[in-house]
């Protein structure tokens, strides 16, 4: 049984019968709108709100591929699905050109269906956190604009299609392939602004990807693989997002900030969790960017958790996060040296630093020493 949405479904079919079953499949979860033609489904579309529209290829008149190319171009937030008994290699290939969800022959059946409405549900709400996201960076730094065309450079250039042979096949793990496809290309788009943000100072060119790089090698270590070990990794890139928000002469302060300042300094956690939050992602994903400056003491921020209580992947990135900031030369003083940032790591063991994970990344650094330099390999 399908879970019950709110999206509205249009089905467009010229014969009444593969309508008829569609609506009775659909109608229990979605409200349903039927339209025996092309002409009639833009006149529909025209005239209500629709999310998902299923388009049958073979009708008379306009046919049912010219419509989905007018769907595509009047209404590009409504998703499309192809149920189609003519399909060919020609139309399949033709309709993920143009950016369909999914691509089913008849006769079809209710798991198939379900399942490729699924996806589409599921692309639809993607597509409102993102446009969330571009209304709390705009308010964030004022440059809605900016943000929306790192966005649009993210989809031009990193844009995932599945294989038309595929599509044709049906087969499961592709269509499982292109629902990650999805996500991955919402990470791609924050590590893309992530390191935009990293122009704002040379001092901070790298830092994320060097910081994924340690958080991924501590994570192996205390016994994170696969898909964990990738979430901290992804984490440990963002976790600096929120300072999109924070003024660039703050970031690039030699001194010392004062109370006021390090106030501000001190909400770009909380900035960068607001911005992943509408996305979807992993809850993991957003708790680890919040909380990657509390003390394993509680006396740290945004919200002073301590100990246990702070997650997992948020005190693994807390340790990477210093140690490249103690590596690295900053605009008030020069990296230090491998024995100060060790004596470091050993002295906020238990304060700043979950006092186990400390213990593990200074044995990594060590051990290093005798092959390749940790920070060379981070690049």
């Amino acid at each position: 049984m399908l879970e019950r949405t709110r999206e509205t479904i249009l089905i467009v079919d010229d014969e009444r019968g593969p309508r008829e079953s569609l609506r009775m499949i659909l109608s229990p979860s979605h409200r349903v709108l039927a339209a025996g033609s092309a002409v009639d489904a833009l006149a529909i579309l025209r005239r209500e709100r629709v999310e998902i529209v299923t388009i049958d290829l073979n009708m008379p008149g306009m046919s049912g591929q010219d419509l989905v190319r007018r769907v595509h171009e009047e209404f590009p937030d409504t998703e499309i699905v192809v149920i189609t008994g003519c399909a060919t290699v020609e139309s399949a290939a033709e309709s993920v050109r143009i950016g369909i969800c999914d691509y089913l022959e008849k006769p079809f059946d209710v798991v198939k269906v379900g399942a490729a409405i699924a996806r589409a549900v599921a692309r639809q709400r993607a597509r409102g956190g993102l446009r969330t996201f571009l209304e709390e960076l705009g308010a964030v730094v004022g440059r809605e604009q900016d943000a929306a065309a790192i966005m649009h450079e993210v989809e031009r250039s990193q844009k995932l299609r599945g294989r038309v042979s595929d599509l044709l096949a049906g087969r499961g793990d592709e269509r499982a392939a292109r629902a990650e496809a999805e996500e991955l290309r919402t990470v791609d788009f924050l590590e893309v602004l992530a390191e935009t943000i990293e122009t704002k100072g040379d001092y901070m060119r790298g830092h994320a990807r060097r910081v994924s790089f340690y958080a991924g090698v501590l994570a192996e270590r205390v016994g994170l693989y696969g898909k964990e070990q990738e979430l901290v990794r992804i984490a440990a890139f963002l976790h600096d997002l929120g300072k999109v928000g924070i003024p660039g002469e703050l970031l690039l302060r030699e001194g010392a900030l004062d109370p006021n300042e390090r106030k501000i300094m001190e909400q770009h956690p909380v900035i960068g969790a607001r911005l992943v939050r509408p996305l979807l992602l992993q809850s993991d994903l957003t708790l680890a960017i919040q909380h990657h400056h509390e003390w394993w003491d509680g006396t740290g921020y945004p919200d002073g958790l301590s100990g246990s209580d702070i997650p997992l992947t948020a005190r693994i990135v807390s340790v990477a996060d210093a140690f490249d900031a103690m590596s690295s030369d900053r605009p008030y003083r020069r990296a230090l040296r491998r024995e100060a940032v060790l004596s470091e790591l050993r002295r906020f063991a238990g304060m700043q630093f979950d006092p186990q994970l400390a213990k593990e990344f200074a044995a990594i650094v060590e051990s290093s020493a005798d092959d390749v330099d940790i920070t060379v390999l981070a690049g």
